[in-house]
């Protein structure tokens, strides 16, 4: 009984700090989840090393180091190889803003001629659609003038983020398989049901991992083809990036080729702008809600579009991490609710022993237990 009590006194202990450190842990959430899965990844890459080196404590220093470094690198080689880029796309809207009179008479004239090639087309008022496309435009370089001071705050977060997925990796790798351990002991489940419990969460978490590298990959490699088409200069490069870019949901190849397609309009191409927009918007964006699925579905067992659903209702909740979230909260409840059915089917399949009389020297009676012998409760 006070066995008992100490178990009940701690558990509720337990559930009334619980709520208090994740409420302390919450800024610090994202970045957790985020090395949490690069270590769920990188775990037998890092038990591989160890065993080499025959220290788990070098070979994790080893792997985290670099796997920022790998990162860190990838980041500045797009970083001195888009500046060129940027600088001469720049140095053309200049010199296409000068003969035009200045960034204003720009895109005034480019609104003119918008509406002129719209109006002999389409059967509307060449002034309303004028007006509506003018004052469309002053709202959005109202918007990005008023964000511009955001922009310090953004890498900011970014540098701040990538600390703290640094830290978290190295210790995830170094004391998460301790960490899981305990968490198991303490959970009153069998062994075997926390076991296939776990590895459906490290099957949805891999599997996630793929289908946001699949979708990358062909993000970008669309993006190319389709840069290569209209003739934009460094396809591969620009391809790149966008796919780079697609790994965050909703805006991330659009931040590549609307640009693109931007300048092309502002330069008079309305042909390969509109080509540009076309392929982006219908070719480009349609091959992550196919790819992504069809791979995380593979690997999870779970149809694909349950896999979409779950990516864009996680996005809605979660933010751009609920992409990720999503399919793995839909995975995890799953994999509980196979494991209910497995003990309901097994608790009720398991055979009684017979009601037995009082023996011939007055015992006690003994009733139906489990397995012929005391009845234990998993």
């Amino acid at each position: 009984m006070r066995e008992r009590g100490s178990i009940f006194f701690l558990g509720g202990l337990l559930a009334v700090l619980t709520p208090v450190l994740l409420w302390m842990a919450w800024p610090f959430l994202t970045s957790f989840i985020l090395a949490a899965m690069i270590a769920v990844v990188l775990h037998p890459v890092n038990q591989r090393l160890a065993r080499r080196l025959g220290s788990l404590t070098k070979a994790t220093l080893v792997t985290t180091l670099a796997t920022v470094m790998l990162l860190s690198g990838l980041i500045a080689l797009a970083v001195v190889t888009l500046t060129p880029e940027l600088g001469s796309a720049y140095d053309e809207l200049s010199r296409r803003s000068l003969a035009e009179g200045g960034w204003p008479a720009l895109l005034l004239h480019t609104a003119d001629r918008v509406v002129d090639v719209v109006a002999k087309r389409l059967p509307l008022n060449k002034d309303a659609i004028r007006d509506e496309l003018i004052g469309r435009m002053r709202d959005l370089s109202g918007y990005l003038l008023s964000h511009m001071n955001l922009a310090f705050g953004v890498v900011v977060t970014l540098v701040v983020t990538a600390l703290l997925v640094s830290l978290f990796l190295y210790f995830l790798l170094l004391y998460g398989r301790v960490w899981m351990v305990r968490l198991a002991a303490i959970l009153p489940l069998q062994h075997r049901t926390t076991q296939r419990i776990l590895a459906t969460v490290h099957d949805s978490v891999v599997a996630n991992l793929n289908g946001m590298l699949a979708a990358s990959l062909g993000q970008g490699a669309l993006l190319m083809l389709g840069f290569w088409l209209i003739g934009v200069r460094s396809p591969w490069l620009w391809g790149a990036v966008g796919g780079l870019a697609s790994v965050v949901p909703v805006v991330g190849a659009p931040l590549v080729w609307v640009p693109v397609a931007i300048g092309y309009l502002v330069m008079g191409s309305y042909g390969k702008a509109l080509i540009m927009a076309l392929w982006g918007a219908l070719i480009v964006g349609s091959i992550d809600n196919v790819l992504r699925p069809l791979v995380v579905g593979a690997g999870d067992k779970l149809h694909p579009m349950v896999i979409a659903l779950a990516a864009i209702g996680g996005t809605y909740a979660f933010g751009g991490l609920g992409i990720l979230l999503g399919p793995l909260l839909v995975s995890f409840f799953v994999g509980v609710q196979k494991e209910m059915q497995l003990l309901m089917a097994a608790r009720q399949l398991l055979p009684l022993t017979p009601v037995h009389a009082p023996d011939a020297n007055g015992g006690p009676e003994r009733h139906g237990d489990i397995d012929g012998g005391e009845q234990h409760h998993g």
